[in-house]
């Protein structure tokens, strides 16, 4: 008992001094920072990000800016974008030469843009030190984008024309000239369906829906006439005119829901036709 005694005092005399304990520290974050890069190299990223997140909480100073970086990237690739983007402007606040702190913001602009925060990655964008070419044309290039995922389609076109040759500006103005780019509106497309049911689904090309909710709503209409007309107006108004309410508000908003999605389909497909003419005039 006493020999017992002895070495639990000599334990903690042992682990008491400053020198012992912080080798011993030191050993085990160099353990959990490789456990943490292996969870990464074999794509075990939810582990990864956690070991990498407890690394964090441990670390100061120049250990920080490292690990800031690898959890925006890991957080990316698991596609948490917020999670990304906060720890991107982490390593960047560290960050001292202006190339990493281009790339970092770079990045975290990447994922703003994926999160469809546009105006604050704008805002980050425009702290760029734009120093050489393809800074520029990378910088040009994300402004664009930004701009045109907040609809201000001639400020998107002025910064994809600086990022391609002059003989290519010409597609460039095409494209952003397509009619495409705004239709079908979903305003006019609700509009036209409440006026007539089905007529906005005409309007963006859906004429299968136009014509199911278009007979649908006009059945509905007639069952209500006809019970009316053999049951009274109360008895009709309580059985068949909330279906018919039910229909006729699903038809428009439906049709105005199509036209979103029709309108983002077209811009997309303009969109990736500006990226392809980018990709030709890549500075590199």
């Amino acid at each position: 008992m006493k020999s017992m005694v002895k070495y639990i005092i000599l334990f903690s005399i042992i682990i008491s001094n400053p020198f012992v304990r912080n080798k011993l520290n030191a050993q085990n974050y160099e353990e959990t920072l490789e456990f943490a890069s292996d969870q990464y190299e074999q794509h075990n990223y939810t582990i990864a990000l956690k070991t990498f997140k407890r690394l964090i909480f441990f670390s100061s100073g120049d250990e920080l800016l490292p690990l800031y970086t690898k959890v925006g990237e890991i957080a990316f690739l698991l596609g948490d974008f917020e999670t990304s983007q906060f720890n991107y402007g982490l390593a960047y606040n560290l960050a001292e030469s202006d190339s990493l702190k281009n790339e970092l913001l770079f990045k975290k602009a990447y994922s703003q843009i994926l999160n469809k925060e546009y105006q604050y990655a704008v805002i980050d964008l425009l702290a760029v030190n734009d120093h050489d070419k393809a800074t520029k044309q990378r910088l040009n290039f994300y402004l664009g984008t930004c701009y045109f995922g907040l609809e201000q389609f001639d400020r998107s076109k002025k910064y994809f024309e600086l990022c391609v040759q002059s003989e290519d500006i010409a597609s460039v103005d095409l494209m952003f000239s397509d009619k495409d780019l705004y239709y079908p509106s979903p305003k006019k497309a609700r509009i036209m369906s409440m006026l007539l049911p089905g007529l906005g689904q005409f309007y963006i090309g859906k004429y299968k829906d136009g014509l199911n909710s278009f007979f649908l709503t006009l059945g509905l209409m007639a069952i209500g006439v006809r019970t009316a007309v053999n049951t009274g107006v109360v008895f009709a108004l309580v059985s068949v005119a909330p279906w018919f309410q039910r229909y006729y508000t699903g038809g428009y908003t439906n049709a105005e829901k199509l036209a979103v999605v029709k309108r983002q389909n077209n811009r997309s497909s303009i969109y990736n036709g500006i990226i392809d003419l980018v990709k030709k005039n890549k500075v590199d």
